[in-house]
């Protein structure tokens, strides 16, 4: 989606505390090693966790995950799942979070500045916290996409399960996207297949059937895998149902309805794809049934009730 942010955000997210290595300190003033191998290669790992009421959704999932991509790319987190959601807690308590974004980076370290990993010895933590929505978008106003020449890596080079700090494919097709007028993009395989956005996951309905490309190719985001539970618990209509296949752009541009989904843009309908009108132009019934069940869950069933964060005194 188009990131929209708002002047006062901008001037607001260095504000706070942030968390490095168990330490709390200033955002503002908050550093990592220039020859920290993120920063040098884009060596490392991270999540972006949505904040809302005080709950955070989906935490547990989100730090699995950051697991499993630290042990593909055989990097140690330097604390446990424990510490880490303990750093949160006090984080959102210093920050007085209540709606925003939480951002969790572990990067293989500080070492000599050449590719080889084993000269990074210590990995290294850094929590981030954004007051501000990332997204300022009206819920009814759609959002217009543009196909990007731009391939998503395919599993044969980089395994796309792992969220990597390396996005530079999906910074070029975001480029790609702005030039052309569009708020984001479609990225699609190397056999021109629909895979995903660079940091959304996308959905069309044809009659009683959404379609979703299949999660082999993809990052399959947790908030995607919110909404395929959602359709199955019948939350997007009675009688409709879900699958994952193949798809291409004509099965975008013939759908009666397309929206997509990532923790940012939260559930968003598409107004357009490449200049040409997606249904009639505007918000179709799934995905207005979703959108409202998705921000009803977020309220209801944001975090397991220990992970409720209390960010100021009663």
């Amino acid at each position: 989606m188009s990131e929209n942010v708002p002047e006062a955000a901008v001037a607001e997210y260095k504000r706070g505390f942030a968390c490095v290595d168990g330490e709390f300190v200033p955002a503002a003033t908050a550093s990592v090693s220039i020859f920290d191998h993120s920063f040098l290669y884009g060596d490392g790992v991270f999540e972006t966790i949505i904040c809302r009421g005080g709950r955070l959704f989906a935490l547990r999932p989100h730090l699995d995950r950051l697991w499993a991509s630290c042990q593909y790319l055989q990097i140690t987190p330097p604390y446990d799942q424990e510490q880490i959601t303990a750093f949160i807690t006090e984080l959102a308590k210093r920050n007085e979070l209540s709606d925003g974004y939480v951002r969790v980076v572990i990067s293989r370290g500080e070492g000599y500045p050449v590719s080889d990993p084993r000269k990074a010895l210590k990995p290294k933590l850094v929590i981030s916290m954004q007051g501000a929505p990332a997204v300022t978008r009206p819920p009814d106003v759609g959002v217009k996409l543009a196909i990007a020449s731009t391939r998503r890596t395919p599993p044969i080079c980089l395994e796309p399960r792992v969220k990597s700090n390396n996005y530079l494919n999906h910074i070029v097709a975001k480029l790609e996207a702005i030039a052309a007028g569009a708020d984001d993009a479609i990225m699609l395989d190397l056999e021109g297949n629909v895979a995903e956005l660079p940091v959304a996951n996308i959905f069309a309905r044809h009659g009683d059937t959404l379609a979703t490309p299949p999660s082999n190719g993809i990052l399959a985001g947790i908030t995607r895998e919110t909404v395929l539970r959602l359709v199955a618990e019948g939350a997007a209509g009675p009688g409709l149902r879900v699958v994952q296949r193949v798809m291409t752009a004509y099965d975008l541009f013939t759908a009666e309805e397309v929206f997509i989904v990532g923790t940012g843009s939260g559930v968003a309908f598409v107004e357009s794809i490449d200049g040409r009108r997606i249904g009639d132009g505007t918000m179709g019934p799934a995905t207005k049934r979703l959108m409202d069940a998705y921000t009803e869950l977020l309220g209801r069933d944001g975090a397991e009730p220990d992970l409720q964060l209390t960010t100021k005194e009663a």
